[in-house]
């Protein structure tokens, strides 16, 4: 017979705290709003201080609260709904994976990546599974399974934020984040409020395939945060085959999106995945195509090569000189655009549980790839340099476990490293479910 769920919410559920001091302290909604942010603001500190639970939350009563709403609040909340099963470290200690269960029996993942100039960035889930259906990804293929609330969005923050001062996050975990809207939103703003973690809406990254009506409000609803899109292909009739919710989205349409956001604010640079398939879309035309469709955008090309254990539909990696030559085309005076390739190389992991091994100190975080215009330039020009070195067929192959190469930024590494832990965390899930059956 499966555990009995603690009822309690989370301090970190917005919506269900300012209800329960409303009603605690009689007062109006902009009065409840007020207290929460201050309870979630402490709590958040707590949290990084390595508190665990509510009792460990310090000086509650000196907030200027409501007795009312201090006397009741262990009864009714806890600080984590969520626990972490399991931890994964790389061994040179810049990486750290952790499996995130959640209070109905769920798992996801959330990845820690800390860089060489002190910065720290959170990679997080949104949901358990993914109803896009992209034909590469494990976790697409299985279907989505249900949302993370945003107080368990907030809660892979905080269990992040025991170990590490996260200044990065990136919803580039298990999911399709646009498609747990209002709970994403939710969540970025308890992490950019002053009363909560307080990150830089600008340190926030939203990854998504396309889903074009929330891309649009999302510079509405969450003014200053970055954006990736999942592109995978140079046009529509090859997108709809790689991603089938291009059918519903266009690709010209997607275009005129993208360029609408980038124009909506200062250095709204955007990152442009592009997962190369063998046979696929890897070819000179393809790569000829992608450069003409983002010449003179303001973006960041990410050309990543098929990891063949995340291959349901029978796609195969890419061959060593295609991915050279794609990024000596897009690179190229023709197109000059700024572009990356992850190499993977399987040093010092395990590849069964897919942990991360960070080799180069000096690869550039999030704050590097999104700089002005001069010093992204100069960015650019170094990792032209270093891409289009010699590296032995060792150093380009692709296995079960990453390792980025010099011209790959770790806050990339954190798509990868949801894709790598997705089926058995999703295997995870459907046996916790028929379990409970």
């Amino acid at each position: 017979m499966p555990p009995t769920r603690d009822a309690r919410r989370g301090v970190f559920e917005r919506d269900a705290l300012v209800a329960f001091v409303r009603e605690r302290a009689s007062c109006d909604a902009e009065k409840a709003e007020k207290h929460a942010k201050t309870l979630r603001h402490r709590c958040a500190v707590a949290c990084r201080g390595g508190a665990m639970t509510l009792d460990d939350v310090e000086n509650v009563r000196a907030l200027g609260l409501p007795r009312a709403v201090v006397d009741a609040l262990s009864a009714n909340f806890v600080l984590y709904t969520t626990k972490v099963r399991h931890e994964s470290r790389s061994g040179d200690g810049t990486t750290t994976k952790m499996i995130v269960e959640l209070a109905g029996g769920d798992v996801v993942e959330a990845c820690v990546m800390r860089h060489a100039k002190g910065r720290t960035t959170l990679c997080v889930s949104s949901q358990v599974g993914c109803k896009m259906g992209c034909t590469f990804c494990a976790t697409g293929t299985l279907g989505e399974l249900g949302n993370l609330s945003a107080g368990e969005i907030c809660e892979q923050l905080a269990h992040a934020s025991r170990g590490d001062a996260v200044r990065n996050v990136v919803f580039m975990g298990m999911g399709e984040p646009l498609n747990n809207y209002r709970n994403v939103i939710d969540a970025i703003e308890a992490m950019t409020s002053d009363k909560g973690f307080g990150l830089s809406p600008a340190k926030i990254t939203v990854s998504t395939v396309g889903v074009i009506p929330r891309m649009r409000t999302l510079r509405r609803d969450a003014p200053g945060t970055r954006l990736a899109l999942s592109l995978h292909a140079p046009n529509q009739a090859l997108r709809q085959k790689i991603v089938p919710t291009a059918t519903a989205y266009k690709l010209e349409d997607l275009m005129a999106t993208l360029d609408e956001h980038m124009a909506s604010g200062p250095k709204m640079k955007t990152m442009i995945e592009y997962c190369v398939l063998g046979g696929v879309n890897d070819d000179e035309a393809c790569a000829r195509e992608l450069g003409a469709l983002l010449r003179g955008k303001e973006v960041i090309v990410n050309l990543i090569p098929l990891n063949p254990t995340d291959t349901p539909a029978g796609h195969v990696p890419p061959t060593r000189e295609a991915v050279q030559k794609m990024l000596e085309i897009l690179t190229s005076p023709e197109f000059d655009l700024f572009t990356t390739v992850r190499h993977e190389m399987g040093q010092d992991i395990a590849g069964a549980c897919g942990q991360l091994a960070l080799k180069t100190p000096d690869a550039p975080d999030m704050e590097d790839m999104i700089a002005p215009k001069k010093k992204t330039r100069a960015v650019a020009k170094k990792f032209k340099s270093s891409s289009s070195s010699t590296k032995s067929p060792e150093e380009l192959s692709i296995s079960s476990s990453v390792v980025p190469s010099r011209d790959w930024s770790r806050v990339e590494c954190a798509l990868v490293a949801a894709t790598a832990l997705s089926a058995v965390v999703l295997a995870v899930t459907i046996s916790n479910r028929k379990a409970r059956a």
